[in-house]
């Protein structure tokens, strides 16, 4: 059997990795994790407005990122208690 070679292309790499279908599919995870995070938080704020979770993509220097966060004065303070955001996180693997 021939041995087979790969080199890897760092130029081409960052072109993958910066891609339109990346950044979709972090984004179809980021919105997964939202999905299931939003409704628990919501749950847990039982004052006025609960707190708005965002989920958005970036493209970053070398590679396209995902972030989630939840914006309210009290929802660091819920996360800590209840660790909302770190719990659906496996809702990403999906």
């Amino acid at each position: 059997m021939a041995r087979v070679r790969f080199r890897h292309s760092s130029s081409g790499y960052q072109a993958v990795m910066k891609g339109e279908g990346v950044e979709s599919d972090l984004q179809r995870r980021a919105d997964a994790v939202r999905g299931v995070a939003a409704p628990q938080f919501a749950a847990r704020y039982h004052y006025g407005d609960p707190p708005e979770v965002i989920a958005d993509t970036y493209i970053g220097q070398s590679r396209a990122g995902a972030t989630i966060i939840a914006v309210h004065p009290e929802s660091l303070a819920i996360e800590r208690r209840h660790r909302i955001l770190g719990g659906a996180i496996d809702a990403a693997r999906g």
